[in-house]
């Protein structure tokens, strides 16, 4: 009682398929069997029902057709087993930074860190030679400073802090 009502079915579904629909039909099938929850014998068998029904097979030719399903049901190719290595190297072989490692080339120098200047501080002798000139020879102390023009400012300090210790006491 099914029977003639499943193949109505088919029949109406049929009559609107093209051969790439039929490939995407059988691709369904191949993901079916890949699940087990049908066995290829039935998708194969199914598959070629359907492009019967649909006329395929006298408007394509059986050959077309069983390329067709063929292409569906054939498992992709295996990855080969090192192919993440390869993956890998393919990558490093790309990026300069990594090349180096497979072509025997020597390795890229690292960028230099920037050269960090420990912050000025003025010489002891230099404190000493200040206070000399300015005990000794104050005429020539504005001179002397345009000369030390990166110790003015701390040598300043110096004197404002020895004038108001000398005041205090």
């Amino acid at each position: 009682m099914n029977a003639p009502l499943h193949r109505q079915i088919v029949l109406d579904i049929a009559e609107h398929l093209e051969l790439e629909e039929f490939a995407e039909c059988c691709s369904f099938l191949a993901e079916f069997v890949a699940r087990d929850w049908i066995t290829l014998q039935c998708a194969a068998d199914g598959a070629q029902h359907l492009a019967e029904a649909a006329g395929f097979v006298a408007a394509y030719g059986p050959d077309a057709v069983q390329r067709t399903m063929a292409e569906a049901f054939t498992p992709a190719p295996a990855l080969p087993s090192d192919y993440a290595a390869r993956l890998v190297r393919d990558w490093e072989l790309a990026d300069p930074r990594d090349r180096w490692r497979w072509t025997g080339e020597a390795p890229p120098l690292a960028p230099a860190e920037p050269v960090k200047e420990p912050p000025y501080r003025t010489p002891q002798a230099t404190t000493d030679a200040f206070f000399w000139v300015a005990r000794n020879e104050p005429g020539r102390l504005r001179a002397w400073l345009e000369n030390h023009p990166r110790d003015a400012a701390y040598l300043h300090k110096l004197w404002k802090e020895k004038t108001h210790a000398v005041a205090a006491a």
